[in-house]
């Protein structure tokens, strides 16, 4: 619902599920597929916001 609320607002928003890896793994590595580079595809949303600057993690 939230997401759905930001784009009714035209408010730029994102979302990316990941099907079967759980909740709470955090910034521990991980080899569960996709999920695996969870982090820096959150680095790079940040940066298109101009949000963050710098390297990735």
């Amino acid at each position: 619902q939230i997401y759905l609320a930001l784009r009714a607002a035209q408010v730029p928003a994102e979302l990316h599920l990941y099907d079967g890896v759980g909740h709470g793994f955090g910034l521990r590595a991980t080899n569960k597929g996709p999920v695996t580079n969870w982090l820096n595809q959150f680095v790079d949303w940040l940066r298109v916001r101009n949000i963050l600057e710098g390297k990735t993690p």
